[in-house]
């Protein structure tokens, strides 16, 4: 207890609030009929003072700037969202006593998480980076609230793990590198949290299947093949059971999410940023995130079946990596002329006389060129077919699966034939969305340390609406950092001037008359 001495009842009783302060708190004393409750001053809404808000005459009080009602005995918000912390009075020689003793930490926690929760399920982002401070000036490490997303949501994705999980990653990794920086480190947290509200939001929850197998690698790759979710998640299950975690799995995850060219290189890219998610957080995630991973392989969509990328099994069979090894540069202009054919059959020519490495930067260029060289025009554009529904993020994935691929084929060189098909069918495919006009001089990098400080400033204030286009932001912001570090010199040059091209154009975030007139068009040719 720490029962503090406020004024007396007589003096309280000719005004009916009175502000009780005592350090940095500001306590609203209340007459409420014959009742006296006291609370914070300040509203978590906003900050505004509610020893001027209205009380009822039955133990609620009104914060008169955004209608916020509070229910005086506990501090519930009846209408609004945050909750208000009241505190214990009683009445001594005519004086109102207020105690102002701390709650335990763990009532704290539990408070906090409750309010978190509230917030999430309802999308309120305000109300998000609200009760992550309340972690911070609480000393509870703030990444709990990450911690809690995920498991309040893994099983809410009906297909599994989105790109709100593999910018979470990433916003974490940014998380820590603020450190010293409590704005910034909330703005991480409140950005992988909103989207990963976002999108779960409304959603029904889908349960795993919760049988047992012990692990099989060879059945669970099958499994996935064969699209059966519940037996894949249940070698998943029986490997955690006996002791098993992420890294065990990692190489068999590999293997499915590069088995196909997997949603546009989803697949692969989830894989490594959902193993980075568990090594920033913990095992606590593993399960959550396991589960939800092996469901989005198992759902996911494989191009390689469809016509444009037949060639993919046949290419596949050829590559062998074995022979003399030099390096074979990729030139841009003879790039620029090739399909996605020919893109894939020139890994299989080169596969016998260069490394893997080498053919990965050489891919790896070519298609920072092509980010670099996107016309931009398509993104705008209404009249044209499905087919060519292409904006920027297209040609951001084609960096961020690269990154994916060179992670994950280091560890596991057997699979480097399946990922760099891959960045060959991304290489192919923009080939016809390019505006050969648009010059790398324009968006040359100079300095470098410079460049990335700025980067990372305007993703953390981007503006946009919709998380999936903040989420393509930073996810290939830190690709392109991660592979300067193994890109040539000339890579480099257009890996950072595709970044920063992308950075500082417009992003068309929705496309009504698209849509509709592809509808229309569609719908017509029955009739």
């Amino acid at each position: 207890m720490n029962w503090q001495k406020t004024i007396s009842i007589e003096e309280l009783n000719s005004s009916n609030s009175h502000v009780f302060k005592q350090g940095s708190k500001q306590i609203a004393l209340l007459k409420d009929g014959e009742k006296i409750f006291a609370c914070d001053n300040r509203c978590p809404h906003e900050g505004y003072p509610l020893s001027q808000g209205t009380t009822d005459g039955k133990c609620f009080l009104t914060c008169n700037w955004h209608n916020w009602k509070f229910n005086l005995e506990n501090g519930d918000c009846v209408i609004g969202g945050d909750n208000l912390r009241v505190y214990e009075t009683k009445v001594e020689d005519e004086f109102l006593w207020v105690n102002l003793a701390e709650p335990s930490k763990e009532e704290i926690t539990e408070s906090i998480l409750k309010g978190l929760k509230q917030a999430f399920e309802k999308r309120e982002t305000g109300r998000i980076s609200r009760e992550l401070a309340r972690l911070h000036y609480n000393e509870i490490p703030m990444t709990l609230g990450l911690k809690k997303a995920i498991e309040w949501s893994f099983d809410k994705f009906e297909y599994g793990t989105t790109h709100a999980y593999a910018a979470s990653a990433d916003w974490l990794s940014l998380y820590f590198e603020n450190q010293e920086n409590l704005e910034n480190q909330i703005i991480c947290l409140s950005e992988a949290i909103d989207h990963i509200a976002f999108d779960s939001l409304r959603h029904k929850t889908y349960p795993f299947v919760e049988k047992k197998q012990k692990f099989d690698y060879e059945k669970l790759v099958q499994a996935v093949e064969e699209e059966n979710e519940s037996e894949a998640i249940s070698y998943i299950r029986g490997g955690l059971e006996s002791g098993m975690h992420f890294k065990d799995f990692e190489k068999a995850l590999t293997e499915t999410a590069l088995k196909h060219y997997n949603d546009f290189g989803h697949s692969l890219i989830y894989v490594y940023k959902v193993g980075t998610l568990i090594e920033l957080l913990g095992e606590e995630v593993e399960k959550p995130l396991l589960l939800s991973l092996v469901r989005s392989i198992c759902y996911a969509t494989r191009e390689d079946l469809i016509p444009e990328f037949s060639y993919f099994g046949e290419c596949l069979k050829k590559c062998n990596f074995s022979g003399e090894k030099s390096i074979v540069p990729l030139n841009s202009d003879e790039v620029f002329k090739k399909n996605v054919n020919n893109a894939m059959d020139w890994v299989v020519k080169k596969s016998s006389n260069s490394s893997e490495e080498q053919i990965y930067n050489a891919l790896l260029e070519s298609n920072a060129i092509s980010m670099l060289k996107f016309d931009t025009s398509y993104q705008f554009a209404y009249d044209k077919p499905v087919g060519d529904n292409i904006s920027w993020l297209g040609f951001t994935h084609s960096l961020t699966f690269a990154n994916a691929v060179r992670v994950q084929c280091k560890k596991f060189p057997e699979f480097w034939k399946f990922g760099l098909l891959q960045m060959a069918c991304f290489s192919g495919r923009n080939i016809r969305y390019l505006d050969l006009e648009v010059s790398e001089n324009d968006w040359e990098v100079g300095n470098l340390e410079n460049f990335f400080i700025k980067s990372f400033n305007q993703i953390l204030d981007h503006g946009n609406g919709l998380p999936i286009f903040s989420a393509h932001l930073i996810k290939t912001a830190f690709a392109v950092r991660e592979e300067l570090e193994f890109s040539t010199e000339s890579g480099k040059k257009y890996l950072l001037a595709s970044l920063n091209r992308f950075l500082n154009s417009p992003l068309k975030q929705k496309h009504i008359r698209r849509t509709v007139r592809q509808g229309i068009g569609l719908v017509s040719k029955d009739f």
